[in-house]
């Protein structure tokens, strides 16, 4: 229970935080536009944290919440990133 909460919360707030942050600027982007900007954002943040954890060990120390936040991270991003290009498929599809 203690891995899924370090896994999922830390995903949760990094998330959010990049919805709020990406969906500024003009023209706002919103929709399908929005879900790949976070998704891939989401999946960069992930490898960047797994390199760090266990291709440098720079993180192998720190707590787990720290550890494990790459997973929830990798898998949020990349369910964004599927929805983004289901979003796409259908929005060319009714061109």
């Amino acid at each position: 229970m203690d891995t899924l909460l370090e896994v999922v919360l830390p995903a949760v707030v990094v998330f959010t935080t990049l919805f709020g942050l990406l969906s500024r600027g003009d023209p706002r982007p919103g929709g399908v536009a929005l879900f790949w900007r976070v998704g891939l954002t989401g999946l960069a943040l992930g490898a960047g944290l797994w390199y760090l954890t266990y291709k440098t060990g720079l993180l192998a120390s720190t707590p787990g919440f720290v550890r494990n936040a790459y997973s929830g991270l990798l898998i949020g991003g990349a369910l964004l990133t599927l929805f983004a290009a289901f979003g796409s498929s259908l929005k060319n599809r009714e061109r």
